[in-house]
């Protein structure tokens, strides 16, 4: 009987939780349309196109600061898809990847979280990585990125092979890192005083059928609440097909340490996927993978509108000739929400 209690007493729980996190203002579902590519690769030398992925954009000073990996970065006057892109700019990063950039208002500073392959055998392939600068707008000020000194994730029933995207957020009290691996999301956290440094060792903060790019995002709602955003790029096997396609799923929580519950986390009801996108330029191919939505805040509070109607992503382009995926063709593209999608 007390355990029956008690079960009764979670599950309300849960409901509750469930019911305040899905508020009256959050959409009843995500609905998509995607036009022309936002970053056309450039043709380089031999003829092959410079793949632009792992995108990330930040408003600061009326320009959109987009940086790509391979250390690319281009300073847009607006996000329009189709649109003519100068040829990016190539930082003094190297080989960083998957960046993440933020203005850390405690230093005043910029600063770019990235990954880079491990050399040390430490950690499981990737190993996460900063650069900072004084001004954005300043292409060649960044810094040689520095090694987080992050402890490596462990799972005793499960290997961890390669650990990916990692995403600074921070609160009043604490900066938190999130890194995925293949069906884990992980946390570490240090003081905010103490950040760069201190960082605490991972714990498994979600399991889940995703992959990789956790995004993670505060959100004010419009009742005065506060809520947090997670989205990533989720896999399901495709039933006619049987092959794995990727989509972007979306989670919720009322703190950044959880717990996570589902918001749009389904191949059939996702956050962006085939299922809610509607197609207004016949070059894509295949798969969303590794987006986020855009925010007009820019700071390390990941401040979101409640209401997201953009989302920059990467993504591959079909081959004209034969239909199928274009080699090396990966490249932004840009989601608008779209109210006449049925």
């Amino acid at each position: 009987m007390i355990q029956r209690r008690h079960f009764i007493q979670t599950l309300a729980a849960v409901t509750a939780l469930t019911s305040s996190l899905h508020s009256a203002e959050a959409p009843a579902a995500y609905r998509w349309k995607l036009g022309a590519p936002l970053l056309n690769p450039p043709v380089v030398e031999g003829g092959k196109p410079r793949r632009q992925a792992d995108p990330t954009a930040i408003f600061a000073d009326g320009v959109w600061h987009v940086f790509t990996s391979g250390s690319q970065y281009f300073a847009l006057k607006e996000l329009k898809p189709g649109m003519v892109v100068p040829p990016g700019v190539t930082l003094p990063t190297g080989q960083l990847a998957v960046p993440q950039v933020f203005f850390f208002r405690a230093r005043k500073q910029w600063q770019m979280i990235g990954q880079t392959r491990d050399t040390t055998g430490r950690y499981p392939q990737n190993t996460p990585c900063l650069s900072t600068n004084a001004r954005i707008d300043d292409p060649q000020g960044w810094s040689q990125p520095i090694i987080l000194d992050v402890p490596p994730p462990e799972d005793p029933t499960q290997p961890v092979k390669p650990w990916n995207d990692f995403h600074v957020i921070c609160d009043d009290a604490k900066a938190h890192l999130l890194a995925t691996s293949e069906g884990r999301l992980w946390r570490s956290e240090t003081k905010l005083a103490d950040y760069p440094h201190g960082w605490s060792k991972p714990v498994i903060a979600l399991s889940g059928d995703f992959l990789y790019a956790s995004h993670t995002y505060r959100q004010d709602t419009a009742e005065g609440r506060t809520r947090f955003f997670l989205n990533l790029t989720g896999v399901s096997v495709e039933t006619a097909t049987k092959k794995r396609r990727q989509y972007q799923q979306s989670y919720l929580a009322e703190r950044i340490e959880g717990p996570w519950l589902a918001d749009a986390a389904t191949w059939e009801q996702p956050f962006a996927g085939p299922a809610n996108i509607r197609l207004t330029d016949d070059r894509w191919h295949g798969d969303l993978v590794h987006g986020e939505p855009l925010r007009l805040g820019n700071d390390e509070r990941m401040i979101l509108q409640h209401d997201i109607t953009r989302f920059i992503f990467h993504g591959n382009l079909r081959d004209p000739k034969t239909g199928r995926k274009a080699d090396n063709s990966q490249t932004a593209g840009l989601l608008e929400r779209d109210t006449s999608f049925r």
